[in-house]
C-alpha cells in the first residue's frame, strides 16, 4: 500500500510542477483544474473559486460528523514566482528526477506541500470512516505577489471555514542539526506588519541657492535617528522555546549556527525596512519643501497597535516631521505544545527519524495572517528532511529542487498524523499498514 501511495503522490507532484503557474502568467486555474479531477475520481466534489479577476483556487470539504469539533485546514498556494530557464542545471518546469532529487520550481515552495495535503485529505476519503470535525483542503492562487487575489479573497469569502480552525501551511517543516541531534523547526508563529509614514518639511528654493532647512535633509536625520533606536523585545512562548531548544546553536560557527542566530534576533526583535521615500515633484532645480518616507515595521506576534502607538509617541525626532500610522496588522502566536503538534512529534518517529521539534517565528508573510484572527492555531509545517539552510538557497532560486526522501517523509508524516488525528473509529491501520500503538485512536479537539 505504501509503495502504491507514494509512487500516486510522486505522479501527481511532477505533474503540477510541469504545469507552468508563474503567478505573473495566471495560471494557477491549470492546476486547479488538475487537482479538481484528482479529487472528482476519488468521490470528492471540489469547487474552483475565482477571485475579481478571475484568479482560480480550488476548496474542498470533508464533512465531519460533530460541527463542534474544531476544524482543519490544509492550506497552500499553487502559485510560483519566476524561473530563468538558462540558469538552470534541468528545465524548471520539467520535474526532472536526478541524484535523488526532484527538481522544478515550487519544489520547496509550495507544491510539494500541495501534494501532502492532497495525498492525506484522499486517505482519509478512502478509509471509509467517519471524521470527528470538518477537514478542508485549499489551494490557493496569487501568494507571491502579496495574495489578493487568492487567501485574501478566499478568507473574506468563506472566513466561517477558518473560524476556530487548525491550520496547517507552509513556513516551516524544515531541520538543523546539531551535536548529533536533528531538529525540526516548525513555525508557530509570524510577526505582525506596520506601516508608518515619515513626513519632514523644510524650506524650498532655486537650487543653485539651496536652504539650509531642507526637508531631504531632515528626512535623513529622523532615519538615522530610527536606524539606532534600540528596538523592544519580549519574552513570549516561541522565542523562550527556540532559545531553550537551540541555545548551544547560538554560539556555533559555520552555516547553521548562522542561520539559529539569525532566527533568533528576528523573532526577538522588531525590525524595519524603508520601503518608498519620496522627494518634491518632477520640476528641476527646484528644492522641495517636503519629503516623505513611508517604513514597513515586522513587529512581534504578541505586539498589539496600541503597544506600537505608544512605541512611536516614544521616538526622538525632529521638530519638523510628522509620524503617521497608516496601517497595523496583528501578528499571531500559536500553541507550540498544542495536541496536534503533540502527534506529529510521537509519529514522526514511525519512519524511523529520531528529530526534536522545535518551534519558532516564521520569517516574512505567509497566508496564515489573513485569518490569525479568527483561526484557533496555525502553524507552518510542510515536514521535510531537508536542512533550513539548504531551503533557503534554494527557494526563489535556481535549481529549486527536494529531496525524494524529503518529499516522502513529508506525505507520509502528514497523511499518518492526519488519519490519526481525524479519524474516530479507532483500531485502524495507518499509511504504512500497520496497527497504531497508541493510548487513543483519534485525537478530538472541541
Amino acid at each position: 500500500m505504501i509503495m502504491d501511495l507514494m509512487k500516486e503522490a510522486l505522479h501527481h507532484f511532477r505533474e503540477i510542477i510541469k504545469v507552468d503557474t508563474t503567478n505573473q502568467l495566471e495560471t494557477e486555474y491549470k492546476v486547479a483544474e488538475y487537482l479538481k479531477e484528482v479529487l472528482e475520481k476519488e468521490g470528492i466534489a471540489s469547487q474552483l473559486v475565482y477571485s475579481p479577476n478571475n484568479r482560480a483556487s480550488i476548496i474542498a470539504k470533508l464533512a465531519g460528523k460533530n460541527e463542534l469539533v474544531k476544524p482543519i485546514v490544509l492550506l497552500s498556494h499553487t502559485d510560483v514566482v519566476e524561473a530563468t530557464e538558462e540558469e538552470w542545471t534541468f528545465p524548471p518546469f520539467s520535474a526532472t528526477i536526478d541524484d535523488g532529487k526532484i527538481w522544478g520550481r515550487g519544489t520547496l515552495d509550495t507544491k510539494q506541500l500541495t501534494i501532502m495535503h492532497l495525498m492525506a485529505f484522499i486517505q482519509l476519503k478512502r478509509s471509509n470512516q467517519p471524521l470527528n470535525g470538518n477537514v478542508y483542503f485549499i489551494a490557493t492562487a496569487d501568494e507571491e505577489n502579496g495574495s489578493k487575489e487568492g487567501m485574501e479573497f478566499v478568507s473574506k469569502k468563506y472566513t466561517e471555514f477558518f473560524e476556530n480552525a487548525i491550520i496547517l501551511s507552509e513556513g516551516g517543516g524544515f531541520t538543523v542539526a546539531f551535536e548529533d541531534e536533528l531538529y525540526m523547526l516548525f513555525a508557530s508563529g509570524e510577526k505582525g506588519t506596520a506601516r508608518v509614514k515619515l513626513t519632514s518639511f523644510g524650506d524650498g528654493g532655486h537650487a543653485g541657492s539651496p536652504p539650509e532647512n531642507q526637508a531631504v535633509m531632515t528626512l535623513s536625520q529622523a532615519l538615522k535617528i530610527i536606524n539606532h533606536l534600540q528596538f523592544p523585545t519580549g519574552d513570549y512562548p516561541i522565542l523562550h522555546q527556540f532559545h531553550h531548544e537551540l541555545k548551544g546553536m547560538l554560539s556555533k560557527e559555520g552555516e547553521q549556527g548562522d542561520l539559529v542566530r539569525r532566527l533568533y534576533d528576528y523573532m526577538a526583535y522588531m525590525t524595519f525596512t524603508p520601503e518608498l521615500i519620496t522627494v518634491g515633484g518632477e520640476q528641476l532645480n527646484v528644492i522641495p519643501y517636503k519629503a516623505e518616507a513611508i517604513l514597513e515595521f515586522r513587529t512581534l506576534p504578541n505586539q498589539t497597535r496600541e503597544q506600537f502607538e505608544s512605541y512611536l509617541q516614544e521616538w526622538p525626532l525632529p521638530p519638523k516631521v510628522n509620524c503617521k500610522l497608516l496601517s497595523f496588522e496583528k501578528g499571531y502566536e500559536s500553541d507550540p505544545e498544542e495536541e496536534i503538534i503533540k502527534l506529529f512529534k510521537d509519529t514522526s518517529s514511525i519512519y524511523g527519524k529520531k528529530v526534536k521539534w522545535v518551534p519558532f517565528t516564521a520569517l516574512g508573510k505567509t497566508d496564515g495572517r489573513f485569518v490569525g484572527d479568527v483561526a484557533s492555531q496555525i502553524y507552518g509545517l510542510s515536514p521535510t528532511l531537508t536542512p533550513f539552510t539548504e531551503v533557503l538557497k534554494r527557494v526563489h532560486n535556481k535549481d529549486e529542487r527536494i529531496e525524494e526522501e524529503s518529499f516522502e517523509y513529508g506525505v507520509k508524516l502528514m497523511v499518518a498524523v492526519l488519519e490519526e488525528l481525524c479519524i474516530s473509529n479507532g483500531g485502524g491501520k495507518s499509511v504504512s499498514g500497520t496497527k497504531r500503538e497508541t493510548e487513543t485512536s483519534c485525537r478530538k479537539f472541541t
